[in-house]
């Protein structure tokens, strides 16, 4: 598309303004709610709600348990509170996102805390370029709800190809409380149609609703996490 064409048709004419917005509606909801625009702007005016602004409870727990050393990548990354605090207790760490504002305060947070992690400006869907068979972890909290429905089973591939033969997924599905027919993002996440989204490669090894939610999240999310078939 044109926009510098479209922009001097929406200032020239108003009856054509309406008929274009019309028309070209579907291409810009897809770019806002799927490229890394939709989310720049949101870092831009500070209204990043899904953000925490510390490691999360129920995963602050859950890497102080592991005793191995482990390979753990993050997708949509965001300011990467989880990322630093596993990296900081010893593991190695690749943090992904494809938002200009949060790559860059992945940069400062690294540069300001000394903490070595991997950061990736990408797109989620492109990692099978980089990475194969590479983690031993993928750890989700809020990207698979932030991705249109139709693309979650190339979600499930792209962390099958990512992942060890042993490799697991940890994360908490959020939020199971809303309606799939409802707009988002955040997309409303059923819980037993992810189950069986995901057991193409995956089988489910862990589920459980934690005490450890954070308060405005409490019985709206699940821990779960899921192996690698075959392993």
């Amino acid at each position: 598309m044109d926009w510098k064409r479209f922009i001097l048709i929406l200032v020239s004419n108003p009856f054509i303004q309406f008929i274009d917005f019309i028309k070209h509606l579907p291409e810009i909801k897809s770019i806002n709610s799927s490229m890394p625009e939709y989310w720049e702007k949101f870092y831009q005016s500070d209204d990043t709600a899904w953000d925490l602004g510390g490691p999360t409870p129920i995963f602050d727990k859950w890497i102080r348990s592991q005793v191995d050393s482990l390979s753990i990548c993050f997708l949509g990354a965001g300011n990467g509170w989880d990322a630093f605090n596993c990296a900081e207790n010893g593991h190695k760490v690749t943090a992904v996102d494809f938002a200009d504002s949060a790559i860059n305060n992945l940069n400062s947070s690294a540069y300001e805390r000394g903490c070595h992690i991997n950061i990736i400006h990408s797109d989620i869907f492109d990692l099978g370029k980089i990475f194969s068979s590479t983690f031993d972890i993928v750890l989700e909290y809020t990207c698979f709800c932030a991705i249109d429905p139709s693309k979650r089973m190339e979600y499930v591939k792209i962390t099958n190809k990512i992942l060890k033969p042993n490799g697991k997924i940890v994360a908490l599905l959020f939020p199971i409380d809303k309606d799939l027919n409802n707009d988002g993002p955040p997309y409303g996440v059923d819980l037993d149609s992810t189950i069986t989204l995901f057991s193409k490669y995956f089988t489910l090894i862990t589920k459980e609703i934690s005490e450890l939610s954070i308060e405005r999240r409490k019985g709206r999310e699940i821990f779960v996490i899921f192996k690698k078939n075959g392993t």
